[in-house]
């Protein structure tokens, strides 16, 4: 098939693949809270400067002697800095350049400026497909409209997914001016399955202006729904989270206060495939279901610990949780599974998780680039490690087996009516 899709508009799969592979528990925080740290040219030892000549040695030889297209100033300190940090042989310490950067602020923020539509990627260029009621719906953008300008940036089919993702986000209110091609050549319905009856194809080729104010998009990191059940067995809710955004906490709340509304008295609460996201939103999320006790020990190094622990008031009223996971469940993720496993409140369900136990500062730079380092260990409440090693689960499923329908049968088969709560969306 000629179309390559590449769908990211809202979920940022850049991001997720940066994620997927990272996997890390972040602080919201940059620098934990420090002030800036500024290195001026002298600064450093003698053979640090030495160094430093060698460097600009290297630049000046580059600059006179290579032949073709040579990168811009900003493309060698990047890629420079990108080598530096990459030195430290850490795959969880690495530089993010700032338009990957801005993706992953809003990723992990839950929540972006935008116009409200997806990309589609194909030989043309990218396709848009506004999603009802936002800006780009609302100013009469139509799906399969060819993208062609961004203000004044036109927009070749090579353009990376990020770069134009990046030009289509802004503040909320501001303003963005686009330019499409409208209609194409005649294609036959069944050529590909793919085309739309609203991509309006073999209509006159028209281009078009639309000028939009960007709204505020949100990005839910949680799906939750009752499931079906048998006759005589439990109301089981469910729920997908896919990262610890800034926004899951609520979602959190608002999802027990649903289901339990609705008559759930047991949870499946699936992890499978989310790579982590922000610590402290983990912490909150674990916190939901513990009454007391340990979450997470983070050790920084000379040994120094500090412990995180659940505040009295569990919210889920005592009742019967699976967590479902995987070999993609890492981090923040395995910061729930570990601290839930060990304190009895949960069983795992699935394969064993990936084994990533360090947690990242990060530092925004002056450019809006980003540095994450690797500055702390954690174990779960009872001192397990998880780095390098994982979770094994309590009931392994195979790959291509049923995990959900393995984690309602793990699930007690009959429920006493859980504590009533009040919960507060």
């Amino acid at each position: 098939m000629w179309v390559r899709r590449l769908l990211f508009g809202l979920a940022a799969l850049f991001l997720a693949a940066l994620l997927l592979i990272a996997g890390y528990a972040a602080y919201p925080l940059l620098h934990d809270g420090a002030a800036p740290i500024v290195f001026a040219p002298g600064s450093g030892t003698a053979a640090a400067e030495a160094d430093m000549a060698k460097y600009w040695q290297v630049w000046g030889l580059l600059d006179r002697d290579f032949f073709g297209s040579k990168p811009d100033t900003a493309q060698r300190t990047n890629g420079a800095i990108a080598g530096m940090v990459q030195s430290f042989g850490d795959p969880y310490t690495f530089f993010v350049e700032p338009q990957a950067r801005e993706l992953e602020r809003d990723q992990l923020a839950g929540k972006f400026g935008g116009i409200g539509a997806g990309l589609e990627a194909s030989e043309a260029g990218y396709l848009l497909s506004p999603l009802v009621g936002q800006p780009a719906a609302l100013a009469g953008i139509r799906k399969g409209d060819l993208l062609l300008r961004v203000d004044k940036q036109e927009i070749p089919p090579q353009m990376s997914s990020d770069t134009l993702v990046a030009l289509l986000r802004g503040p909320v209110g501001s303003t963005v001016t686009l330019l499409v091609q409208r209609g194409g050549p005649d294609v036959s319905p069944d050529a590909s399955p793919d085309v739309s009856p609203d991509a309006n194809l073999g209509t006159a080729v028209q281009e078009l202006t639309f000028t939009l104010t960007r709204a505020e998009i949100q990005t839910p990191s949680i799906e939750w729904r009752l499931l079906d059940s048998a006759p005589g067995s439990p109301a089981t809710g469910y729920l997908h989270q896919t990262i610890f955004s800034e926004r899951s906490p609520d979602e959190m709340r608002q999802a027990l206060a649903e289901l339990r509304d609705a008559g759930a008295l047991r949870f499946v609460w699936d992890l499978r495939g989310n790579p982590g996201g922000l610590l402290n939103s983990a912490v909150a999320q674990a916190d939901m279901w513990l009454e007391s006790g340990v979450i997470v020990v983070e050790e920084k190094a000379g040994g120094l610990r500090k412990t995180l622990s659940a505040t009295p008031g569990e919210l889920a009223g005592g009742a019967p949780l699976v967590l479902l996971v995987d070999e993609g469940t890492a981090s923040a993720s395995e910061i729930i599974a570990g601290a839930l496993h060990d304190h009895g409140r949960a069983r795992l369900v699935g394969r064993k998780t990936y084994g990533k136990g360090s947690v990242q500062l990060i530092h925004e730079l002056a450019d809006q680039s980003s540095l994450h380092v690797t500055n702390a260990q954690w174990y779960t409440p009872n001192g397990r490690q998880i780095s390098g090693q994982g979770l094994e689960p309590d009931v392994v499923v195979a790959e291509g087996e049923d995990a959900l329908a393995a984690a309602l049968a793990d699930l007690p088969a009959t429920v006493q009516t859980a504590q009533t709560r009040t919960l507060t969306p």
